[in-house]
This record gives C-alpha cells, structure tokens and sequence, in this order.
C-alpha cells in the first residue's frame, strides 16, 4: 500500500509540474483551445489522484470514549415486537450486495462509461488513455459519436458484453443509447398545431383570413421586343414554305425519256431535231414479159 501511494505521489507532482507548463503556454496564447482542453483535464486527474491516494493512506483509529455506566432500561408495559400490528408490518430482508469485480481495460478498448456531465448514464465510450497506479486506475475516455470526454475511476466503467449473448438467468443484454446532444431550452421540439377549419378557408378564401387589403389580381406578364418576334417568326415561315415549295418542284432533265410509246431519247438543247424513223411500205414486185424462166 505505501508503494501505491508513494507512486500515486509521484504521478501527482509531474501532473502538476505539466499543469504548470500548459499554464506557461496559455498566458502566451489564451485563445488556444487545445492547451485549455489539456489545462482542464489535468486538473482533473490531479484530484482523481488525490483522492485515490487519500482512499489508500490508513485512516487514524477513534480514540476511545470513556463510556459512562448506562442506566437500567425501563421495563416496557408491553412488547413492540410481540404486538400483533408491527408484525404485519415486517420489512422483507434487504438482499446482499454483490461483490464488485474489478475489470483490467487497456487503450482502445470499448466500454460504457458514466456520462458526468449529462445525466449520469452509462453509454459506448473508448479509453483514450490510463493514468493512476494498477490499483487505483484513473481512465479518460471519449463517448462514440461525440466529442465529449470524462475523467473516470474503475468504479465508473463497465466493460460491454455483446447484445447477442445472454446471461445465466436467459434475459438478454440491451446495450444503452448513445447519449443525446445538448439541447437549447429555447427551441420548442412540439408538433405545430394548425386548425383545419383555417387551413380549409385560406385555401377558398385566402383574401378574407388575414386582416391585410385584398390582393389585387395577378396581371399577365408583359412581353418584350414583340415587332423583333413577330420578323422572326416571318422568316421561319417563309423559310418552311421555301423548303417545301423546292422539295415538290421538280427540274427537267436533258435526258429525259418521252412519256409516250413511240417517244425517243434525245440530246435537248443542241439545235438539232429527234431523229425520226422512216416510212416503212410495202414492196411490190412487177413481172414483165421479157423475163425468162
């Protein structure tokens, strides 16, 4: 025990020689958050320190009250325990309280942890770093999901068994919620209330609900440049009917063949007529007299 505390001693003025330090830097810097975070939590474990080795020193034994001779007790007429009305009464035996098992945790490690500054919880924190003797370990952990720390004894943290075991009794284990954030008291988290009857009227006759001036009626929007509109859209008609005129119109071609049945191709252009095809008759053969056979 001496070794403990003497080592607890020890732990306690480097924690304060760092304190002086930090204190050093911050009248430097004030503004600096990081060097306020560490001052705060320095502070913290040099009283967790002082009161582990304060829980370690032996405390002085009473001395003795010389005990002055007690009277003779008066005899009671009649007996509190007998009377049948206190005994109905009768408080139930208190059950013993368990042992607490200590837990050895090291850095990194998953535990729940007592949120202090909040309502006193346990939820999902990771120890950031151990301090203290092996005795009386000091641990500074980080709530999952948030960014708030606790300086915590062994006292204060319990190690998480997993949800899908169960215990001797066959109920299961429920791991807690994280912690909520803080909440602003000025902010008001109910539901709004809205009158249907309200809504329904504002939605027929929304000029007649407020007691502002009736709203004037919405006035078509004004087109501008409508001469610059008007040409264009000229021009794109012209321009379809343009297409669509040159699309049907077809142009002669120099080689061109008659529609006709007796129709020939020509070369058009060239001064010339078509050709044309002769006559065709019938011959006919005349005897004379003078031929011989």
């Amino acid at each position: 025990m001496s070794s403990d505390t003497a080592a607890l001693e020890n732990e306690v003025k480097e924690y304060k020689l760092q304190l002086e330090t930090v204190q050093l830097g911050l009248q430097a810097d004030p503004d600096n958050a990081e060097l306020q975070e560490l001052q705060a939590e320095l502070e913290q474990v040099i009283s967790l320190t002082e009161a582990s080795i304060a829980e370690l020193k032996p405390s002085p034994v009473p001395v003795a009250s010389r005990k002055k001779p007690s009277e003779a007790p008066v005899k009671e007429k009649w007996s509190r325990e007998n009377h049948p009305a206190f005994k109905k009464t009768a408080s139930a035996p208190v059950p013993p309280e368990e042992p607490e098992t200590s837990t050895n945790f090291s850095v990194n490690d998953m535990v729940l942890a007592k949120w202090y500054s909040g309502d006193k919880g346990y939820y999902p924190a990771r120890i950031t770093s151990i301090t203290g003797s092996s005795t009386a370990p000091v641990y500074i952990v980080k709530f999952k999901g948030y960014d708030n720390t606790e300086t915590l004894r062994a006292k204060d943290i319990k190690p998480i068994v997993n949800p899908n075991k169960r215990k001797a009794d066959g109920t299961p284990v429920v791991t807690p919620p994280p912690p909520p954030p803080p909440t602003n008291a000025n902010v008001i988290s109910a539901a709004a209330d809205i009158n249907p009857e309200l809504a329904q009227k504002s939605k027929r006759e929304p000029s007649k609900v407020s007691d502002g001036p009736v709203r004037p009626a919405k006035l078509p929007k004004k087109i501008k440049a409508n001469k610059e509109l008007e040409a264009g859209k000229n021009k794109w008609q012209d321009f379809a009917a343009k297409g669509k005129l040159g699309k049907s119109a077809k142009k002669e071609s120099m080689f061109r063949t008659p529609e006709g049945i007796h129709g020939r191709v020509g070369f058009t252009g060239s001064g010339k007529t078509m050709s044309k095809d002769p006559t065709r008759s019938r011959h006919i053969y005349q005897t004379n007299g003078d031929d011989d056979f």
